[in-house]
């Protein structure tokens, strides 16, 4: 019977790096990638240039889809054996959702997220990148997708906020279902991952270190 695979999921604000380390850690690795179902979301668009109308929408689709793509994370790869680095931990929802539904809304939202998250995998460690807001705001000016364009700053201000208390140590033990992840903090607003090979030499060094404190090797 195959053991069991190491899960490894990266969260932080938008335009933080997620996807682009993602991608490394999965080519360095030999992972299977998960990424989050972005621009699928209908609702998406409407959202950034009407938050309170849409929340709820765009909030509600975007868990069921990654309550899916979890499921058949479990079943299909981790179950089997196979190794996982994910751009996103499930908890985003829970972030996101905090700031842009009303309290009743978040309320119901987070009734049944806990409903769902307890059998849902949790990660083995989870990369938790922060940057400051001005490097945020850069890099999603140069990505460049259609609905980004009217970002506003206070809101990525305010999810960078809310990432902080979520993540922070004292945080955790409320925050994550079952076991608690190892979580790596790291400060990338004056790394880069994708252009520098040192950069990327620190990261893949980190996760390593961290994959062996787990009881696994790093050629994973």
């Amino acid at each position: 019977m195959n053991s069991r695979g190491v899960f490894i999921a990266i969260e932080g604000p938008i335009g933080v790096g997620k996807t682009t380390l993602a991608n490394i850690l999965n080519n360095h690795f030999n992972c299977t990638l998960l990424r989050e179902i972005v621009e699928e979301n209908p609702f998406l668009s409407k959202f950034y240039t009407d938050i309170k109308e849409y929340a709820l929408q765009t909030e509600s689709f975007f868990l069921f889809n990654r309550i899916k793509q979890l499921e058949d994370a479990e079943k299909n790869l981790l179950s089997q054996g196979t190794n996982v680095v994910s751009d996103y931990h499930i908890i985003k929802n829970l972030i996101f959702a905090g700031i842009t539904l009303d309290n009743m809304q978040f309320y119901k939202y987070k009734q049944m997220y806990n409903i769902f998250i307890n059998d849902l995998p949790q990660p083995d460690i989870i990369i938790y990148l922060n940057s400051n807001t001005d490097v945020l705001m850069n890099r999603i000016a140069m990505r460049d997708r259609s609905f980004e364009r009217q970002m506003d700053r206070n809101y990525i201000q305010e999810l960078s906020t809310e990432y902080k208390y979520y993540f922070n140590p004292l945080s955790i033990k409320h925050n994550f279902v079952g076991k608690e992840p190892l979580i790596l903090e790291i400060d990338n607003s004056n790394l880069d991952f994708l252009n520098n090979d040192n950069d990327r030499k620190f990261i893949i060094k980190k996760v390593e270190d961290a994959i062996n404190n787990l009881g696994g090797h790093e050629n994973v």
